[in-house]
């Protein structure tokens, strides 16, 4: 049984708000590098960030089919844990990256996404998010419990799309993720965290593990 759903805050831009992530106890910081969202940043930031993620919290730099040398170079220049790939990029292009990767599925059908997770066996995990056309993350829209493929996947899961400080908590009750991807629900504008909604997230993901672990 797992005790603890994993954090992960995603679209972040802002060091100050870095930090007060890392202190509420979050286990990685998303950095979108390479897609079109007003969340998008720079290396030059990225490396501030860098600075101030400790260690045992992972920096994941989110791409949507970037080249290999665009991948590899942020991972060198910024010093990412962690790669999440949302574009059509296959398993062969995707396991030969220099650091483990989590493969994100917009989700369709059962079927489509049961396939998918088996597409890519080398995957760390797989982030599933709804399937919003043009678009790929950071939509507001939550996923249909129907499209959950738990019984689908020997891979850790990810639960995205539509996640909140009001409903995460009772996300995590339906949904038994391994971990939740938050983002566009914490924010005050496009790329602007709010600190009382990413404590508010963090405090109920806390609240729900402790639930689901009573005797």
């Amino acid at each position: 049984m797992q005790l603890r759903t994993r954090i992960k805050i995603c679209g972040m831009t802002d060091v100050s708000q870095v930090k007060h992530a890392v202190s509420l106890g979050v286990d990685a910081i998303g950095l979108i590098l390479h897609a079109n969202s007003p969340r998008l940043i720079t290396v030059e930031r990225a490396r501030l960030i860098r600075e101030v993620v400790p260690a045992f919290v992972s920096l994941v730099g989110v791409f949507v089919d970037a080249s290999r040398e665009q991948i590899e170079g942020s991972i060198a220049t910024v010093g990412l844990d962690l790669v999440q790939l949302h574009g059509v990029e296959t398993e062969e292009f995707s396991q030969t990256l220099s650091k483990p990767y989590v493969k994100a599925i917009r989700a369709k059908s059962i079927e489509q996404v049961a396939r998918d997770c088996n597409a890519f066996p080398s995957a760390r995990a797989i982030l599933v998010d709804p399937y919003i056309k043009g678009q790929h993350g950071g939509t507001g829209q939550s996923l249909d419990k129907a499209l959950w493929p738990s019984g689908d996947s020997r891979k850790p899961l990810i639960l995205a799309g539509g996640l909140s400080a009001d409903n995460v908590g009772q996300r995590i009750t339906q949904f038994s993720p391994f971990a939740v991807d938050l983002n566009s629900g914490l924010e005050s504008e496009p790329g602007v965290k709010d600190s009382e909604l990413v404590a508010k997230a963090v405090r109920q993901v806390y609240l729900a593990d402790s639930y689901a672990n009573q005797p």
